[in-house]
């Protein structure tokens, strides 16, 4: 799942001029952060669940918080532990490390046609633009970039108006397999342009990745991402939605999501989302897995640099290889600079960005197709906030290096 494109992140501080408040203290900032995230909370359309966490060793800070629906139907009930949530198109970020250990080990390379491991049959259909059929130019970075020209069976619409989005509700108990929505695309969409000429974003691409994977490991798609990322990382509650089982299984019920006004949670149609975001996980795992992949102990620096990219994803928003580049100045000329994020969101109003300006991880989970854009509005008052510690911490510093 990912966000809209027809999304319009409508953050009230696009349309109205930014009187930034002073903070006095670090922890006057820790406090504003928390309200931060409550009145998110408060405030979302459809979330019933959502949970958040803030850390930078830089910064010597960690916010930590989970919420949900009261019994008097109030949004102010805080939740002990940490609970699971469908990370949705951050997993995007997953398969894209996976894929990338592969080019690192020498076993495909960025450049390689597809259908040199996937075969003709498989990609049938897929890939013809104007009666040409183009399968056979696709490559491995033309998938993770959204550039292969191929359609997304998850929203976007062909004449007759089909997308798999709508078929979660209309058919809940219809379990979706990764070729299920290849055909789903294959039968109702149509290719949106050559290899290389168009960003449209895909989650149909992302499924032709998985199947990728799981042809060079010879293993299905959940082993590979346990074997090589869950087990090394300690990830041990994180899981594929409906097709394994975390390692230690939480106590917590999975955090509700919500398709517009809809609680699909325990929908079976869920399964539609596999190697482009069907992933389950946690706070605490999910900043396992950042800290490792900025670390280079995913995969190496040098190729987590290549990651980011110059799409326009939405104003504000870049795409490259499988990451987001978020610059909030770029949404609006009333938004003041913040350093730049890197990540991915999903279209639950999942966040998992980094900001190596402050050294800051910041995971987010509203559980609401409605509330993605309070979700990036939460992102930049955390990012103001931050900004504002960092420059007390400055100050600071230097005062007691002058006495």
């Amino acid at each position: 799942m990912k966000p809209s494109r027809t999304l319009q992140i409508s953050l009230s501080l696009l349309t109205v001029f930014i009187f930034a408040c002073s903070l006095a203290s670090v922890r006057e900032g820790e406090n504003k952060i928390q309200k931060d995230f409550e009145s998110t909370f408060r405030s979302a359309k459809h979330s019933q669940d959502a949970s958040f966490l803030v850390q930078s060793d830089r910064l010597n800070l960690r916010i930590k918080r989970s919420l949900g629906i009261s019994e008097d139907g109030k949004k102010v009930s805080s939740k002990d532990g940490d609970p699971p949530f469908h990370i949705a198109s951050i997993g995007k970020l997953f398969t894209t490390v996976l894929i990338y250990q592969m080019v690192e080990s020498k076993r495909i390379s960025l450049d390689e046609p597809i259908a040199n491991s996937l075969g003709n049959d498989l990609l049938k259909d897929l890939f013809v633009y104007e009666g040409i059929d183009y399968s056979a130019k696709v490559t491995v970075k033309h998938l993770l970039s959204h550039t292969s020209g191929i359609e997304d069976y998850f929203e976007s619409k062909d004449q007759n108006k089909k997308a798999v989005l709508f078929e979660i509700t209309e058919n809940p108990n219809k379990f979706w397999t990764p070729i299920d929505l290849l055909n789903f695309t294959r039968i109702n969409q149509k290719a949106v342009a050559p290899p290389g000429k168009k960003f449209h974003y895909s989650d149909t691409g992302y499924i032709l990745l998985g199947l990728l994977l799981e042809k060079k490991y010879k293993q299905p798609f959940e082993s590979i991402l346990k074997e090589r990322i869950l087990t090394p990382l300690a990830m041990d509650h994180t899981y594929m939605h409906l097709r394994s089982l975390p390692k230690n299984k939480s106590n917590l019920p999975l955090s509700k999501m919500m398709l517009g006004e809809a609680d699909v949670t325990n929908f079976k149609s869920i399964s539609c989302d596999w190697a482009g975001g069907g992933i389950v996980s946690t706070t605490e795992d999910l900043l396992l897995f950042q800290k490792a992949l900025v670390g280079g102990k995913l995969i190496s620096k040098e190729t987590l640099a290549s990651l980011p990219g110059n799409y326009l994803f939405m104003d504000g928003i870049l795409y490259g290889n499988g990451m987001m580049t978020v610059d909030f100045s770029k949404m609006s000329i009333f938004i003041p600079s913040t350093p730049l994020l890197y990540g991915h969101s999903g279209v639950l109003g999942t966040l998992m960005f980094y900001s190596p300006e402050y050294d800051a991880h910041i995971i987010v989970n509203l559980g609401s197709t409605e509330d993605v854009g309070d979700s990036f509005e939460l992102l930049f008052w955390i990012m103001d906030s931050l900004k504002e510690i960092h420059e007390i911490q400055k100050k600071e510093t230097n005062s007691n290096t002058i006495r």
